[in-house]
């Protein structure tokens, strides 16, 4: 039945290809040298255009949530039917003109397809889209990606968006396209993630100067932006913003994991150059930072700049004066001091604590804390102190800003061996995305870390087991300082073995912790998150309890290696009584981009003792969550 449906579809493509061509217009080509319009419904240009996937069966469906989408009823799963709804509104005056207003890329793909080669002014006779092409005059275009914002779980991945440069003026004020979640100010922050994480929140794409873009990323959340600019031909750049018109208000939901700003920025890259190909790079997991590497990998990048973060240019100059210096530099910036109180500091310490409190306070300025016009009374007082000074500038900022797209692959494989109570097994691990804290370091930013759909499994003689799935783990641990006190916390969702009084069960849980950070000197850090865990499994009376928490931790970040350790207590307040206490230790060693060693040891006090040792080889790759060419 499905050989002859199809049959029946592909002859009805043909036929309705010819006479609707004829009976269009004498100006109209034949479809005697055309080829069939059932191989254009498989032109990947079109499955690009309608976000057509392949999925396990070989059927097709689109990844566009909204009906409106669509001209066919059957045009989510049918890049055939769509086709055919979309030639009989093209060849159908009454239908034609709303057509090419409601979806521009595809009439006008479609028009040439069909070899439609003669003038036509339908798209410029849509009012409202051609006010809003009007704000993109520029033909040049460039991918930007922020780097992660650690204060905020949903942007622990970084954020990428798109630059249309103009023709003239100022660069800051070309024009730029981001595509985010559309969100509810009024949801928690557990149900900020879960709708993220699940799809909860529509996605639309937003147009803003790029010096918006820059005061809330490199000013207000301290990130930098790595611009790359993309190697498209003015054709292909007015293909993108047609598309961009289709679906920005609202066509798909997005989710943080998967159909995120990265995706879609690669969908509308896509559908300007079909052939190369983007999208079967990626499975179900798809993180920024990857899609600049995929763009490398295509050869459609050029020239690279860094816009660096004012805050963690404070930071760095921060850690160049003394404790002493830095809370002068802070009183003095939030008016709580006057210049004076650094009058009989050496020349070079005032120059330097000055240009501190000069930074700092341009910081609150840019994050609006603050009176604004107190703030700029400061800025003014600061200014003729250092005009002072011969130096007024001397501390430089020492740390360059990382390259995303050197760092080590996302995804992730792994062989160990491991001795757990004097049982000595096989591990084999898999990740689709992760990077640690004990991770190679270069490309990626620092006390910061981030796994997605992470399994182990343990092979013991003939038997082997599921250790563990961590679904998803993000983590940010920023130490304090006097200056500025970011609130470090850990989020896990995981289906573990957990230790229970007489043997391991597997539990699935949610746990949450929120704390500090400080530094101990040198590349180590100290956190303390005191936390909940909500844990489901069937050891438990009740087959659900909850836990307070307590997660402490000591890690030391460097290039060429990583070190961590851990303890965790928690003790069950509900649905059970269940203590648990266990300490790790962890330590990697970067053998080359790709490949690491690691090292660890455990031990467990309740609610009952045991100790672990394992060794493992660690190999990343392209962060795929499923094979090359299937994306869903």
């Amino acid at each position: 039945m499905k050989a002859l449906r199809l049959l029946f579809a592909a002859a009805g493509l043909s036929v309705c290809a010819s006479h609707c061509a004829l009976a269009a217009s004498a100006s109209l080509h034949s479809d005697t040298n055309r080829p069939g319009a059932e191989n254009i419904a498989r032109d990947p240009a079109w499955l690009a255009l309608l976000h057509y996937r392949e999925r396990g069966d070989g059927s097709m469906r689109s990844q566009a949530d909204g009906a409106r989408f669509f001209l066919s009823p059957e045009g989510k799963n049918s890049p055939a039917a769509e086709l055919l709804a979309g030639m009989a509104a093209l060849h159908a005056p009454a239908r034609r003109q709303d057509f090419a207003c409601r979806f521009p890329a595809r009439y006008e793909w479609l028009r040439m397809r069909l070899g439609h080669d003669g003038a036509d002014a339908a798209i410029e006779q849509c009012p409202q889209l051609s006010q809003w092409l009007a704000r993109f005059p520029g033909r040049r275009i460039s991918i930007d990606f922020a780097s992660a914002y650690l204060e905020n779980p949903s942007s622990t991945f970084g954020h990428t968006f798109l630059k249309i440069f103009r023709q003239s003026a100022s660069e800051l004020l070309s024009p730029t396209i981001n595509y985010a979640a559309r969100t509810d100010a009024r949801d928690s922050e557990l149900a900020f993630v879960f709708k993220g994480l699940f799809g909860g929140f529509p996605g639309v794409a937003d147009e803003l100067p790029f010096y918006r873009r820059l005061r809330t990323y490199t000013e207000s959340e301290g990130r930098d932006i790595h611009e790359y600019e993309l190697a498209l031909t003015p054709g292909e750049v007015r293909k993108l913003l047609l598309h961009t018109w289709e679906i920005k208000d609202g066509v798909f939901d997005y989710d943080f994991l998967h159909e995120n700003c990265a995706y879609r920025t690669l969908t509308l890259i896509d559908v300007a150059r079909p052939q190369a190909g983007l999208l079967k790079r990626f499975g179900k997991v798809t993180v920024p930072v990857d899609t600049v590497r995929a763009l490398r990998a295509a050869g459609m990048l050029g020239a690279h700049r860094v816009w660096p973060s004012a805050p963690k240019r404070v930071r760095d100059v921060e850690t160049q004066v003394t404790a002493q210096d830095a809370t002068a530099a802070h009183r003095i910036a939030l008016g709580q001091a006057g210049i004076g109180e650094i009058g009989a500091l050496p020349s070079a310490r005032r120059a330097g604590t000055l240009q501190l409190a000069y930074e700092y306070a341009s910081v609150l300025i840019d994050r609006d804390e603050g009176e604004r016009a107190t703030r700029k009374d400061i800025l003014g007082a600061i200014t003729r102190a250092r005009l002072e000074l011969d130096d007024p500038e001397p501390l430089a900022s020492r740390a360059g800003p990382a390259t995303p797209e050197d760092g080590h692959d996302g995804g992730l494989l792994a062989i160990g061996a491991r001795r757990r109570a004097g049982r000595a097994s096989v591990s084999l691990e898999y990740a689709a995305f992760q990077h640690t804290l004990t991770n190679p370091l270069p490309g990626y930013e620092p006390h910061a870390e981030i796994t997605v759909l992470n399994p182990e499994l343990h092979v013991q003689g003939r038997h082997a087991r599921l250790r563990r799935i961590d679904w998803l783990v993000a983590h940010s641990a920023i130490p304090s300082s006097t200056l500025f006190q970011p609130r470090a916390w850990r989020l896990q969702l995981a289906t573990r073995s957990e230790s229970y009084d007489d043997r391991d069960h597997m539990a699935t849980s949610l746990a949450y912790h929120s704390g500090k950070a400080w530094p101990l000197g040198g590349e180590t850090v100290l956190s303390v998150l005191p936390g909940a865990r909500v844990e489901a499994g069937s050891a438990l009376p009740h087959h659900a309890g909850v836990a307070g928490a307590l997660h402490a931790a000591v890690t030391r970040q460097g290039a060429q290696w990583s070190a961590r350790l851990e303890l965790q207590a928690e003790k069950f307040v509900a649905g059970s009584t269940l203590r648990r206490l266990g300490a790790r230790a962890t330590a990697e060693f970067r053998l080359s981009r790709n490949l690491s060693v690691a090292l660890g040891a455990a031990q467990a006090w309740a609610p009952r003792r045991e100790p672990e040792l394992n060794v493992s080889l660690k190999w990343r790759q392209r962060s795929l969550a499923n094979a090359p060419g299937r994306g869903q």
